[in-house]
């Protein structure tokens, strides 16, 4: 075997190790990938849980039963409600600009 044969075989077996290597390093990332997907679907699952449960807690209904345990009544159940009109617009005070911004469009 002449000396360029063997260093090219040389840098063949080394080039065909680091390219093994590298296969198992990027093996092992995807294998750790899938497993950080399985965490996030997980937490996921986990955070619509705890959101029901929130809402349970501090939801309108939640509201609505607390301040009914400590006697209160909806405004339009009480007897001293007075409906009150909103008040009119105050009248403006100065003029809007007129628009100096015309678009077209053309549909086709």
């Amino acid at each position: 075997m002449t000396p360029l044969a063997r260093r090219l075989t040389a840098l063949y077996l080394a080039m065909l190790l680091l390219l093994a290597a590298l296969g198992g390093y990027g093996q092992q990332r995807f294998l750790h990938q899938a497993a950080l997907l399985a965490r996030k679907d997980a937490a996921v699952i986990d955070l619509a849980v705890a959101r029901s449960a929130a809402a349970s807690i501090q939801g309108p209904l939640a509201v609505t039963h607390w301040a009914r345990e400590r006697g209160m009544v909806p405004a339009p159940d009480a007897l001293d409600v007075i409906p009150v009109a909103p008040s009119p617009l105050p009248p403006p005070t100065r003029r809007l600009a007129t628009p100096s911004l015309e678009v077209r469009t053309i549909w086709r």
